[in-house]
């Protein structure tokens, strides 16, 4: 783990290039660059492996010394049980079903503990969830 630098580590695993767009929406919402966010494009076919190196590697690049919470698109899918298996590394922790108000929020509160931050991340996702009526 590297030296604390005030602020938790974001990573970003999905499907193909969902969790990218997400991002860049994320930044014309905010008005600023996220590029803080490291971010893996999750692919299984003949031709294409997405492994654990390369999550690892996002994962060691985005550890400011305060732990990292890596956001999947489908918990029980192949993103997130790749990155399930890298949970027992120091500091690390996993939310699933990544959305806009998830994402935006962990960014404004990723100065916050990993914890807490992972309670944060799951309160704005779900509070963004609702049916609306006539």
């Amino acid at each position: 783990m590297k030296a604390a630098t005030g602020q938790t580590g974001l990573v970003v695993v999905t499907h193909g290039q969902i969790g990218h767009a997400m991002i860049e929406v994320a930044e014309f919402i905010l008005g600023q660059s996220l590029a803080a966010i490291r971010f893996v494009s999750f692919r299984q076919s003949a031709m294409e492996k997405t492994g654990d190196d390369e999550i690892r590697i996002a994962i060691d690049s985005a550890d400011q010394g305060c732990g990292v919470l890596v956001m999947t698109d489908i918990g029980g899918a192949s993103p997130s049980n790749y990155v399930a298996k890298l949970l027992p590394l120091a500091h690390v922790a996993m939310v699933s079903g990544l959305n806009l108000a998830m994402l935006i929020r962990v960014w404004g509160y990723r100065s916050k503990p990993l914890r807490q931050l992972v309670k944060l991340a799951t309160e704005g996702a779900v509070r963004d969830i609702m049916e609306i009526k006539k």
